[in-house]
């Protein structure tokens, strides 16, 4: 990012552009901060967990009438270009797209001795396998756990019939039921070496501490980008698969992007501003210097440019959001006003039944008691 802001100062020096830095979570806090104080940036990068509570509270500026003039989107898939779009405003333009992935460890699975893994897999199945794993060998559990995963969560919840949430984002669309069997799941993996202890998840911060990347479990989760920040910890190559899933027939996964450029809605620069973020999605040096950083390129424009090695893990999560685009169903609407707060919410009661501090059905009841406070 910094390299991207030097770059525009060369190609534009009657501009002054000024970056602030922050780490993810105290990013969130100190625009908050600057948010309520009037004096957010010009150009912000926007989460797609927060974008709706931003948008509501009237922070950003409808970037519609920029399209097709300073800020050009043409060549992005349809999904993807309208992933910041709420009910008919336009409040980010896409700066990625992302879909959820499985990260595959074979080199560990041979040297386990446990059978091999595909894309056929269900989630009966891989429970099944993550156990055989555990049963292997005393350093490994089968997975990482993903118990308090909202967002691989959704993907299930899809594969049963329905979004996560109404088509308005007022109330959950799904049945308590289906939470519950994904957290007695997590929770029968755990009890049998499938996925590691509570105390062990708990420490996983940096990618460093994955369990993936410390080898000690052959599968982890994340967004299909991350392969590339867990891969430098391994010797042999991650593969890329799909999640497993329900076994209902119908596919949850789905390809949209989670980071945008938006302009605070205070700026007394919104035209300086949206060139700059044309810049950060379309000049060409601009897209070889972030690279997959926050995502697979949104057009095929841009992943062209980078060139990739054909071996990399850059280039596998390319291939991966290449290969599932064409097949997966539409892609949610943006998530609601709340989202964030559910997310936060989710991964605290999956830690709860994690340590014994939660049953099943407790934590389920509170969550959906909870989405309807937040949810409106």
């Amino acid at each position: 990012m910094q390299e991207l802001v030097r770059l525009y100062g060369a190609k534009h020096p009657d501009v002054d552009v000024v970056a602030q830095f922050s780490a993810f979570d105290d990013y969130w806090d100190r625009l908050a901060t600057q948010t309520a104080g009037r004096f957010a940036p010009d150009v912000m990068r926007m989460s797609m967990s927060y974008l709706a509570d931003y948008a509501d509270r009237g922070a950003l500026t409808d970037l519609s009438p920029y399209l097709g003039k300073a800020i050009h989107i043409d060549d992005m898939a349809p999904d993807i270009a309208d992933s910041a779009r709420i009910d008919g405003t336009y409040y980010g333009v896409s700066q990625s797209s992302i879909a959820n992935a499985a990260f595959v460890n074979r080199d560990l699975v041979a040297a386990l001795g446990v059978p091999d893994v595909d894309e056929s897999w269900t989630w009966a199945d891989f429970g099944t396998w993550a156990k055989e794993v555990g049963a292997a060998r005393d350093d490994v559990c089968g997975s990482m756990d993903q118990g308090g995963s909202l967002q691989l969560f959704e993907s299930y919840v899809r594969e049963h019939g329905t979004e996560m949430f109404t088509p308005d984002g007022s109330n959950l669309a799904f049945d308590q039921g289906v939470l519950e069997e994904w957290w007695a799941y997590w929770d029968d993996l755990r009890a049998h070496r499938g996925a590691p202890p509570a105390a062990v998840s708990a420490e996983v911060a940096g990618f460093d501490t994955w369990p993936l990347a410390k080898g000690t479990t052959p599968v982890g989760f994340g967004w299909v980008q991350q392969v590339a920040f867990v891969q430098p910890f391994l010797d042999g190559p991650l593969d890329i698969l799909t999640p497993p899933t329900a076994g209902t027939g119908t596919s949850g996964l789905f390809v949209k992007c989670l980071d945008f450029w938006s302009i605070a809605s205070t700026s007394s620069q919104p035209d300086e501003a949206a060139r700059i973020i044309d810049f950060l999605v379309n000049d060409d040096d601009a897209i070889r210097t972030l690279g997959i950083v926050l995502g697979v390129p949104p057009s095929q424009r841009a992943i062209d440019l980078l060139d990739l090695d054909a071996g990399s893990a850059e280039q596998r999560a390319v291939d991966y959001v290449g290969r599932v685009a064409d097949v997966v169903p539409p892609a949610p609407p943006a998530w609601p006003l709340g989202y964030n707060e559910l997310l936060s919410l989710f991964t605290k009661l999956g830690q709860d039944i994690a340590f014994g501090e939660a049953g099943v059905s407790d934590a389920a009841t509170e969550f959906f008691e909870q989405s309807a406070r937040v949810l409106r």
